[in-house]
């Protein structure tokens, strides 16, 4: 039997996950929000008053439908911000970028999710993008693979594998195989498990014991990805690393 937590204001969850499913879906209506949360309308209805007053959602004149403001993003940027990690990592990134021209991520691992925490996106015309924010399955990810691979007691048998492109790994024994090359190897190379036509390096950021408490990818379109630079971009992310040195949580 789950243990009841005295300390949990339930019409705050209630509220909360009516902005969490706005958040994800981009705009629904008081119906849509009651018929998925099941509340009642005029719950719904109260809730998304009072987060209209506090400028966290706003509604659409021509369909009555509610949306997310850009506030939630603040909030969530200004969260980001203060995660020490992200400080001590972003010079890099700009250093990275500035030697490879490709998209940089920094992410962590948060319930078997990668959450981009921070990017410096390329110029280049053809490129595809993950914002600031997103969470992604951790096992079809560089970032993620990187991250699961230095995690102590990390049980593959709990994920629940989905098939999202044809060359996404679908079982814990393969993903398992892979977290033991990276482990070897000590990086990365994605190709299309998450998107097509996108290819990922990444390596683990590890603290004192060894544990992988972050990472940083260089993603781009797999049509400009060739041996030559999959080696220099490993190279170029191993580099700092070592630049980057041990870290503490």
């Amino acid at each position: 039997m789950e243990q009841k937590n005295d300390y949990n204001i339930n019409s705050l969850i209630k509220s909360l996950n009516i902005l969490e499913e706005l958040i994800d879906q981009g705009e629904m209506s008081i119906l849509e929000l009651a018929n998925v949360s099941g509340m009642g309308k005029s719950t719904v209805h109260r809730i998304l008053g009072t987060f209209k007053s506090m400028g966290y959602v706003e509604q659409n004149k021509e369909n009555s439908k509610y949306f997310p403001t850009l506030k939630i993003f603040e909030l969530g940027t200004k969260a980001a911000d203060r995660i020490p990690l992200k400080k001590i990592v972003k010079p890099y990134l700009e250093e990275i970028f500035e030697k490879c021209h490709e998209t940089v991520n920094f992410g962590i691992v948060d319930n078997n999710e990668v959450v981009f925490v921070d990017k410096i996106v390329t110029a280049e015309p053809l490129r595809i993008e993950l914002e600031v924010g997103r969470r992604v399955p951790a096992y079809c990810s560089a970032l993620g693979k990187s991250i699961l691979a230095f995690t102590k007691d990390f049980d593959a048998s709990k994920i629940c594998f989905e098939k999202i492109t044809e060359k996404t790994v679908d079982s814990p024994e393969k993903l398992l195989e892979q977290l033991k090359e990276i482990r070897k190897d000590g990086y990365i190379v994605e190709n299309e498990e998450y998107i097509n036509g996108l290819t990922c390096v990444a390596v683990p950021i590890r603290n004192k014991s060894n544990k992988s408490i972050a990472a940083i990818s260089i993603a781009t379109p797999t049509v400009r990805m060739n041996y030559e630079r999959e080696v220099e971009f490993i190279k170029l992310l191993q580099d700092t690393i070592s630049k980057i040195g041990v870290v503490s949580e």
